[in-house]
């Protein structure tokens, strides 16, 4: 699990997005307004008082699984912890780009695989 020795609004705003919440439902979990949180959207470095670093650590800790994979996500962890390595990152970007480019070229082969509306 990702642990986060003090929170900014970078992490606030990754932890939002993993639990897919909006602004107005985050901000009313922990009781401060959603202007706050866009706030902390506008201005990552900012560092939320002792008493909302207590509420986003009690949040992270009870996120489930997926969310947690997604903050790390967000946040550009990995499982281990660290960052990922840059060029894990453009051989995955690459990969993507070029399964884009395959699902493109067989769509336009097939019209019937493209997907509904």
């Amino acid at each position: 699990m990702t642990v986060i020795e003090e929170w900014t609004g970078r992490h606030a705003h990754a932890l939002r997005t993993a639990l897919r919440l909006t602004n107005e439902a985050f901000a009313e979990q922990l009781g401060i307004s959603p202007r706050t949180l866009t706030k902390w959207r506008e201005r990552p470095e900012l560092v939320p008082s002792p008493f909302l670093q207590e509420a986003l650590d009690t949040y992270l800790k009870k996120a489930p699984p997926d969310a947690h994979l997604r903050f790390a996500a967000n946040l550009g962890l990995h499982q281990g912890g660290g960052p990922i390595d840059k060029t894990v990152l453009t051989q995955l970007n690459t990969a993507l780009g070029d399964l884009t480019r395959v699902l493109a070229r067989l769509q336009a082969e097939d019209p019937e695989r493209s997907p509904s509306p």
